[in-house]
């Protein structure tokens, strides 16, 4: 029999690139953990293109049919479905269908309560009535304003029942929306990309909870409420608390005072590694590169299910499922606690589909305990937007041996039996069972709730208790504990919602001694909520803040800042007075950071009422620490007006021991103009008897304050190896016509990477660009130096004359998209194994390191532009063709192109890494540079990738060979 099933995974799998496994062969395709069966719940024609599901209080399961996708509809028409989908005798196979409706628009999530079908329907969230299975009255557009034009793959998704009694979503960063109830001024609507957010469903309330990740499609909650999503291309699990704010895939946060992102919770990836789109299958066979498949599948995820029923092992609760897109399987996570929050654990991949074809979107947990799984059924995947099979889908049940089939209404129950259900291991019947409260407490008010089990306050109920608290929150009824809490984890949560200030008097000192970590997590949380009118807020701040050995936890200092950090923008002024009375160091430094960047504000202004405090700090740390928050306020801009007591003050502290304070406020002293800091910097740089790397980052703190004669001082170290690369990059900045003939004539005695900065530095003008080409066409710099990139950099200038000379010297670069398949065939019919084999590696690296290196890392070395090449797909001789020849095809927003040109004739050409009020920070091939805004002449986005077109061009077929074989070596 084994080898019979064998033999049919074979023979499936080598037709896997045709079509996808029969419908009636899938489940049996599929493999399981040993005591696990898998059945089709549902498959094509019954289901198509099954985007989401939930299920009703009968246990009926409700399917979204998405058929817009990829085409969002525009016009306000669409057939999407909804169905229900019902198994009456348990098998683990439907038997019935409804068609609830079949003319929904941009269908993307549903969830169902207080009468009606909630879903997600770009660009609005919709309810519909509905009676007998049928609407029973127009939709209502509960919110609008969700990006329907950028939406694509982002569109916002994964609506479920918090236990709060808010439903819950996420939305993707493509989708930048400003959402508000119809009607809504736009002025009055709130902004969101990428994160969580919330709606209450009688109080029509929205609140974004929390904002990063990349393109998040999965979210629930453990059995302790704690809340988790599933994400892409950056780390595929976070840990979301209210309030916070994670790592983004690009771009930077809404709020500007974040200061810091906090990270996911996981140290491991499911993909190991290169850029995202490396982990996609092989397009003719189906197969996934061993690297991927050994770590996880891929780097898309979607879907998140947190098993809580009562018809796995044991050794599954509280273990988290999710569908790896590229890996055609459900990965499966432990979460365990830390101190202050939750991680993620790797554990053994649970179910493979054995089928190239399986795109796992949504998984939930049923009503009998198994786990059900929708698998969209196509050869592409979110990045597909031309052509997509909507003829087929299917939904899948795991399950333990035999569950028994639930057989119920939870909606009809008497409050009795709704009562008990409430404190259910099986967390779907409790669910159930605390949004049927939820509902009748609408009418019926906190009755319904007040002969709810007593709580037991024992260790290992805590479960159970949370339960009764969140059946009594989410009916509006929130019961006064007193100092009567014992469990760690109740307290915790009551915690979070700490929202007045008589809950902050009565908890100020309990705060300083005998809390745990999560505790004081919990109340960063809550404190993010109250008035920062309210004195009583500070004292608890205070308090909270108190404990030293909290430093060591940067996910809790995180939390701390973002608790504190709206009522210090609110009353800076009583912010300050915290920074000598607390312990926690980021509070510190981002206190004096905030106040110092406010808006429409004077620094030097602000500078009197910080510097003050300074003087008052009583140890290295806070004074450290205040001087970091200045530093990092002023880090973007290009100067700053210094307050009169900054002479007196720098001499102070010009005399400190500490390496760390001294360093500092020479790089303060910078942005003020002091010349004592000047002359100080500048003989370190000429001080051949430090470290070269004290050298020259002394040198690169000059380079934007361009002191007097500085371009002379730079010229005379292009003599000095140990100086002379940063010597050169700053020559960029300067537009002496001399540079180019102090450079050149040193150019055969330079490293490669020397010679890479020189060639860009001469790039950066028109007049060093004509020298630079000049230099060329005698010979004295190879025509190969010149990179496709410093060609487009040089075409950039927009001056007919350097272009000209360009085209003469060394060629044009041309459109890939016009000559791709030329090439494509021209080099793969060069590039025979055999061919390969004589090629020379050591030249290859060679030519890595001129072309390649400025921007990717192979094998730990290289630059960090672009995404790692290490791990990706450069064994594949088609991979290597498709990204190198036709490199803008699908160019990630992250790795855009962004041209500058700026009043002194400069021109930069880079990714925009961080923007402020005052400057742009950019990432160039060979350095990263602060522009000061007011610098700027012109700022022209493209549609380029940092990897140029026209590669290959300027190299001869032995280099080419060399290259590609470097590129491939394992």
């Amino acid at each position: 029999m084994r080898w019979l099933l064998l033999l049919l995974f074979l023979t499936l799998l080598a037709r896997a690139a045709d079509k996808p496994v029969p419908t009636k062969d899938a489940a049996a395709a599929m493999k399981a953990p040993p005591g696990f069966n898998v059945t089709l719940f549902a498959g094509e024609p019954d289901v198509v293109q099954p985007i989401a599901f939930t299920f009703d209080d009968r246990g009926r399961m409700w399917v979204v049919e998405c058929l817009s996708y990829p085409k969002w509809r525009a016009d306000g028409k669409g057939n999407d479905r909804v169905i229900i989908l019902e198994d009456t005798d348990g098998d683990g196979v439907h038997d019935k269908k409804t068609v609830v409706l079949d003319n929904g628009v941009n269908l993307s999530g549903i969830e169902l309560g207080f009468g009606g079908v909630w879903l997600c329907s770009t660009p609005n969230l919709v309810f519909i009535p509905i009676k007998d299975d049928k609407p029973s009255g127009e939709p209502q557009v509960m919110l609008d304003g969700w990006n329907l034009k950028d939406a694509k793959h982002n569109a916002f998704n994964s609506l479920i029942w918090g236990p709060d009694g808010w439903l819950y979503g996420c939305n993707g960063i493509q989708t930048k929306s400003w959402v508000g109830a119809p009607g809504t001024p736009q002025d009055k609507r709130t902004y969101m990309d990428c994160g969580v957010w919330k709606y209450h469903p009688t109080r029509k309330v929205f609140e974004v909870v929390a904002t990063g990740t990349t393109n998040p499609w999965g979210l629930d909650f453990d059995e302790h409420g704690e809340m988790f999503i599933t994400n892409c291309v950056i780390d595929h699990l976070f840990h979301v608390v209210p309030g916070g704010r994670y790592q983004r895939m690009y771009g930077q946060d809404s709020n500007p005072y974040t200061f810091g992102l906090m990270s996911s919770c996981v140290d491991y990836k499911h993909w190991a590694g290169g850029h995202w789109t490396e982990s996609r299958a092989d397009k003719k066979t189906g197969a996934i590169q061993k690297s991927h498949d050994d770590a996880g599948g891929g780097h898309a995820h979607s879907g998140a299910a947190i098993y809580l029923g009562d018809n796995f092992p044991k050794e599954y609760r509280n273990t988290l499922f999710t569908c790896n897109i590229h890996g055609n399987r459900l990965n499966n996570d432990g979460l365990e606690r830390t101190p202050s929050g939750m991680k993620g654990v790797r554990r053994p991949d649970f179910l493979f589909a054995n089928d190239p074809w399986f795109r796992g979107i949504c998984v939930k947990q049923g009503p009998e305990g198994a786990l059900y799984v929708s698998d969209w059924s196509d050869t592409g995947e979110c990045h597909n937007y031309d052509v997509a099979d909507t003829t087929n889908g299917r939904i899948y049940r795991v399950a333990y041996g035999k569950p028994k089939k639930f057989a119920g209404d939870v909606s009809t129950m008497p409050l009795d039996e709704l009562h008990k259900l409430v404190t259910s291991p099986n967390e779907w019947l409790s669910r159930k069972a605390r949004r049927v409260l939820q509902e009748r407490s609408v009418k019926d008010g906190i009755g319904v709730v007040v002969n709810l089990p007593a709580y037991s306050h024992k260790p290992g109920a805590e479960a159970a208790d949370l339960r009764l608290l969140w059946a009594h929150e989410a009916c509006g009824h929130a019961p006064d504990f007193g100092g009567d809490v014992v469990q760690p984890l109740l307290r915790t949560w009551i915690a979070r919602r700490t929202g007045s200030a008589e809950a902050m008097r009565n908890n100020t000192s309990a705060v300083k001694q005998g809390t745990t970590p999560a505790e004081r997590a919990g109340y960063a949380i809550g404190m993010s909520k109250l008035s920062p009118n309210d004195s009583d807020l500070w004292a608890f701040a205070q308090g909270l803040f108190s404990n030293a050995a909290d430093n060591a936890d940067d996910k809790l200092t995180q939390l701390y800042w973002l608790g504190i950090q709206p009522a210090a923008l609110a009353k800076p002024a009583e912010a300050l007075k915290l920074v000598n009375a607390v312990a926690i160091r980021r509070v510190r430094a981002n206190i004096v950071h905030l106040v110092l960047s406010l808006p429409n504000s004077d620094a030097t202004k602000q500078l009197d009422a910080v510097f003050p405090i300074l003087k008052l700090a009583d140890n290295d740390d806070t004074r450290q620490d205040i001087l970091l928050g200045i530093q990092q306020a002023f880090e973007d801009r290009k100067s700053v007006k210094p307050p009169a007591s900054w002479q007196d003050v720098y001499e102070k502290l010009s005399t400190e021991r500490n390496l760390a304070i001294r360093e500092l406020a020479d790089d303060i002293a910078l942005k003020f103009g002091d010349q004592r800091a000047v002359v100080l910097l500048a003989f370190q740089g000429a001080n051949d008897k430090l470290p070269a790397e004290d050298r020259r980052r002394a040198i690169e703190k000059l380079l934007p304050v361009k002191p007097q004669d500085f371009a002379t001082t730079l010229q005379n170290w292009l003599t000095d190896p140990k100086v002379r690369g940063v010597a050169i990059r700053g020559l960029a900045g300067y537009s002496d016509a001399t540079i180019p003939a102090k450079i050149l004539p040193l150019y055969a005695s330079l490293t490669a990477e020397e010679k890479a900065d020189a060639v860009l530095t001469l790039a950066a003008r028109p007049a060093f660009a004509l020298a630079l080409l000049d230099a060329v066409e005698k010979g004295q710099i190879p025509k190969g130096d010149i990179t496709a990139f410093t060609a487009r950099q040089i075409i950039a200038l927009n001056n007919k004359d350097v272009t000209a000379k360009l085209t003469t010297v060394w060629g044009t670069v041309k459109a890939a998209s016009a000559t791709r398949a030329e090439q494509t065939k021209k080099l793969k019919a060069l590039l025979t194994p055999d061919y390969l084999k004589a090629a020379d590696a050591t030249r290859g690296k060679t030519l890595f390191t001129k072309s390649c290196a400025t921007c990717h890392k192979l094998f730990g070395e290289g630059g960090d532009v672009g995404p790692e090449l290490t791990g990706s797909q450069r064994g594949v001789l088609d991979y290597v063709l498709e990204n190198v020849l036709d490199p803008n095809a699908v160019v990630p927003f992250d790795y855009k192109m962004v041209q500058f040109n700026l009043l002194d004739g400069r021109v930069v050409t880079g990714l925009v890494k961080k923007e402020t009020a005052q400057s742009v920070t950019v990432r160039t091939a060979n350095e990263q540079i602060v522009i000061a805004k007011e610098d700027i002449e012109k700022r022209t986005p493209t549609n380029n990738s940092v990897m140029p077109e026209g590669l290959f061009d300027s190299l001869k077929d032995e280099e080419i060979r060399d290259l590609v074989a470097y590129l491939q070596k394992k």
